[in-house]
């Protein structure tokens, strides 16, 4: 059987703030098989990102973690910095949500895509500036020659985010994680974004897990999707059979929250969302939840398979399911 490029199993995250321990992640466990789009959706505060940085070993300074994260088949939780750095270099690329915040606004574009690529190819001054001009063509802009030369503040938006997809293919990497990566991007460029994903995806046979709170866009670019609520996943399930029909309680009102033409107003979410460390006991969606019962408040669910779901749910009828078989070992649902 092929080895997934992305495992996580059991993963739990703590950040210590002095003598407290700050919860943030839960027993999330999920994989990402090769050519395979992975979709992880949730309110902000939800794990998303910090389950995304862990699988790189980008964690928080003086954090707890237990579990187990490979990429490729190498353990990331126990790998050295030097192994870190070429993971990071040779197999997986990470796409930030704010591109201005990663690209030095004193720096030209090409001079930093080829600043990268001579650090991950070893390719001469020359070689890397033809190699970051095609990077610029083959993430979609216009006019890949002046963009080389434009500084940061010069190009929009849309054009940085294209900007760091290419930075992240500087090292021809095998999986690609992108972080809310069309946040605060109109609706065209969010496609377009989106259509270069696929693309890639296609032509360059990547991996990607993407990480978005649009959950119409993880349905159309996603294979499969995890909902995360308070650093757990609560439900798994392929992109069309989620859109479908949502089994768990949190799934269903986040469909619900969507605008729609049919729709004469928003159906919101009631309540706020909680962290995993403000969640006492019992199920984390269970003050905001419309089916709550006794036992919801009581005792945390475990996941369930439901029609082709997983649900941690009580309000579901199929016994708990073992904990070694949540993953998809590397199969296509």
């Amino acid at each position: 059987m092929t080895t997934p490029m992305l495992t996580v199993e059991d993963l739990t995250l703590a950040v210590r703030r002095g003598e407290d321990s700050k919860p943030i992640l839960a027993s999330v466990s999920l994989s990402c098989a090769r050519g395979e789009i992975v979709g992880l959706v949730g309110e902000s505060g939800s794990g998303k990102s910090m389950t995304l940085r862990t699988a790189v070993g980008l964690t928080p300074a003086g954090s707890d973690v237990s579990g187990r994260v490979r990429v490729s088949g190498q353990d990331v939780l126990n790998a050295s910095g030097k192994e870190l750095t070429k993971l990071r270099s040779r197999t997986a690329s990470m796409i930030f949500q704010d591109p201005r915040a990663h690209i030095n606004p004193f720096q030209r574009i090409g001079t930093f895509l080829a600043e990268g690529l001579r650090v991950h190819q070893r390719l001469s001054k020359t070689a890397a500036a033809r190699t970051a001009q095609g990077l610029l063509e083959e993430v979609g802009l216009p006019d890949p020659a002046r963009h080389m030369r434009q500084y940061p503040h010069e190009l929009s938006g849309g054009m940085l985010q294209r900007v760091m997809i290419a930075a992240a293919l500087a090292s021809e990497p095998e999986l690609l994680l992108a972080d809310e990566p069309t946040t605060a991007l109109d609706v065209t460029t969010q496609a377009e974004i989106v259509s270069i994903l696929l693309r890639l995806r296609r032509e360059r046979g990547l991996s990607i897990v993407l990480v978005t709170h649009d959950l119409d866009l993880a349905v159309s670019a996603c294979d499969r999707i995890h909902v995360m609520y308070a650093g757990s996943i609560v439900e798994s399930a392929s992109a069309t059979e989620l859109a479908r029909a949502p089994r768990h309680p949190y799934t269903a009102a986040l469909f619900a929250a969507r605008p729609a033409p049919d729709r004469s107003e928003l159906q919101a979410v009631s309540g706020r969302p909680l962290g995993l460390y403000e969640v006492k006991g019992g199920c984390a969606f269970a003050p905001r939840c419309p089916k709550v019962i006794d036992l919801c408040r009581e005792t945390a669910p475990e996941p369930r398979p439901v029609d082709g779901h997983l649900v941690s749910c009580h309000r579901t009828t199929p016994p708990p399911l073992d904990r070694s078989s949540v993953l998809t070992k590397g199969e296509r649902p």
